[in-house]
């Protein structure tokens, strides 16, 4: 029986170790993916101070920088994971954060809000918004980010 505990023991440490690795695999992953897509970031805009970082996984993956240019400006960055053109826009020229929570409320009326994080699909600059709706459906709803006019919306059944 002691045997028994032991071998348990030992196979518990190995799962435990196994799951760490994976984890700090996938951790540094994102990790790399950001500060390269910082370095292409940089080139485009001088950053003062970079407020969020959000990661966007659409029909292409995005690393998304909101920050303070040297002009006291504030900007949305927006790099492709693979090759492809930086976006940049000024904040003040799209629509906010609130702004798009607020067009949400008034026109789905979600039961809770998940996330609310800028995007781009096929070019066009986006706020992906994440909520549970009134049929306690996970949720996605996107906005265009520069006028907030209504791009698509979709919900996955419970």
């Amino acid at each position: 029986m002691k045997k028994w505990g032991i071998l348990f023991l030992i196979l518990l440490c190995g799962v435990i170790w196994q799951a760490i690795s994976v984890y700090h695999a996938a951790l540094e992953t994102k990790q790399s993916l950001q500060s390269k897509a910082l370095e292409r970031a940089k080139r485009e805009v001088a950053f003062t101070d970079i407020d969020r970082v959000y990661t966007y996984y659409g029909e292409q993956a995005y690393v998304v920088f909101v920050g303070t240019g040297r002009n006291g400006k504030k900007y949305i960055v927006w790099v492709p994971e693979k090759k492809g053109h930086v976006v940049v826009k000024r904040a003040d020229r799209g629509i906010t954060e609130k702004e798009a929570v607020s067009k949400l409320k008034e026109e789905r009326n979600p039961k809770r809000l998940i996330s609310v994080k800028p995007g781009m699909e096929k070019g066009v600059p986006l706020w992906e918004l994440t909520y549970i709706d009134e049929y306690n459906r996970y949720s996605f709803y996107y906005l265009s980010f520069e006028d907030g006019t209504f791009l698509k919306r979709y919900s996955f059944q419970q």
